[in-house]
């Protein structure tokens, strides 16, 4: 059982080049870094932190979802596999989802360990919402758009420009009666609103029904073949 299940993981994990992974970890350890040499103001760690946690991550997965399926140079073969091609989908965004999570965990243990306080974020469970959330929505976003383009380049643009116009007109996202509910960032900038659970519910479900469609293209094995 464990040879069925490791096996796969690192094929799937095979998939991302060198480079791909090279730029998470980077960064990873530069914001490990910069906690490390701002550690005497609590707010510039605390603010530190929280980038990391809330933007910077959901960023990494948007982009590297972006070439989980559509870069894989032995797609055809895995295509011609007797099983639904969705599944294919799934289990690569699984495995990235479980990079992202290492990730986090490791991030946030090493927070603890430099007596960063991340309460005003919520509860240590109710804090993983504020980079799974945006990771899943951003990471169906990639996976959707790089299906329909058959190019995880576009993807990963498109995730970019969300991210940065989301970041930029964020004012206008929290004021607004229905873009609020759209807004990526919303606990890791304004943990307190009344309309937190609902935003992160409408973005969870965004990417039920994004990675949905993904699957629903990747059924028409021939436009990847």
């Amino acid at each position: 059982m464990k040879a069925l299940t490791i096996a796969p993981l690192k094929y799937h994990l095979r998939i991302y080049r060198r480079e791909h992974l090279a730029l998470p970890a980077g960064l990873w350890a530069l914001f490990v870094l910069m906690v490390l040499f701002m550690r005497d103001d609590a707010q510039r760690t605390f603010d530190v932190a929280g980038a990391f946690l809330g933007f910077v991550l959901p960023l990494m997965a948007g982009i590297l979802a972006a070439s989980a399926v559509v870069e894989d140079p032995a797609l055809e073969l895995q295509l011609a596999a007797p099983r639904a091609p969705w599944r294919i989908l799934v289990e690569r965004l699984a495995a990235l989802l479980g990079v992202v999570t290492l990730a986090a965990v490791a991030y946030q243990l090493y927070l603890a360990t430099m007596g960063v306080d991340l309460s005003s974020l919520g509860d240590p469970a109710a804090r993983q919402l504020g980079w799974l959330v945006p990771s899943l929505a951003l990471m169906g976003l990639a996976s959707l758009t790089a299906l329909a383009l058959v190019q995880g380049t576009g993807g990963a643009l498109l995730v970019g420009l969300v991210w940065l116009l989301q970041i930029l007109g964020r004012k206008w996202f929290i004021d607004s009666r229905w873009a609020r509910y759209l807004f990526l960032f919303m606990r890791a900038r304004y943990a307190a609103h009344p309309s937190l659970a609902a935003n992160e519910l409408c973005l969870t479900g965004l990417a039920v029904v994004l990675i949905a469609a993904a699957g629903w293209l990747l059924r028409k094995t021939e436009r990847y073949l």
